[in-house]
């Protein structure tokens, strides 16, 4: 039932985001705004705060560790699954336009396929509706990757500023 809900849930947003429920390639112009609207963002965050990200290597990608980025709440009569979701856009209904990332459970740990760098990615930890949901900048550097947490005004000024 769960694994369904996330299915739905991806399903859903890919006809959020126009591409039919298909896995397939972005039309060029979402491309090039979303290629702006990193730009954009670079140019105004503050380097000095990124940190390392741990990361492992697997044969479909990079894989990180959930719990770096939120808390996870793994147990509990309230649990709701934790998800990322990496953020292409801005959705009048939603806030922002999201396509959410795969994750899998290795010896009990939670880990989410990283998407191609540079991203904006959001991470929820599942406990309540009302939880903390940060967003990171994530980029790879000298062959490792770090994050910068973004506050969501910057995030909402930046895309209205790329519209």
């Amino acid at each position: 039932m769960l694994c369904c809900l996330v299915i739905e849930m991806e399903t859903a947003n890919s006809f959020i985001n126009g591409n039919g429920g298909t896995s397939g390639p972005q039309p060029l112009s979402v491309s090039r705004s979303s290629e702006r609207f990193i730009e954009v963002l670079k140019s105004k965050l503050d380097f000095s705060k990124a940190f390392e990200v741990e990361t492992l290597k697997v044969p479909k990608g990079l894989l990180a560790r959930h719990s770096q980025f939120v808390y996870c709440n793994t147990g509990g009569w309230a649990q709701r699954v934790p998800w990322a979701a990496k953020i292409v856009g801005f959705d009048p209904k939603y806030r922002f336009a999201r396509e959410f990332l795969q994750r899998v459970t290795i010896d009990g740990v939670i880990y989410q396929y990283l998407p191609p760098l540079p991203a904006v990615v959001q991470f929820h930890g599942g406990s309540t509706k009302n939880e903390y949901k940060p967003y990171y900048y994530l980029f790879e550097k000298d062959g490792s990757i770090f994050a910068i947490e973004v506050s969501e005004t910057l995030l909402l000024e930046t895309l209205a500023e790329c519209e």
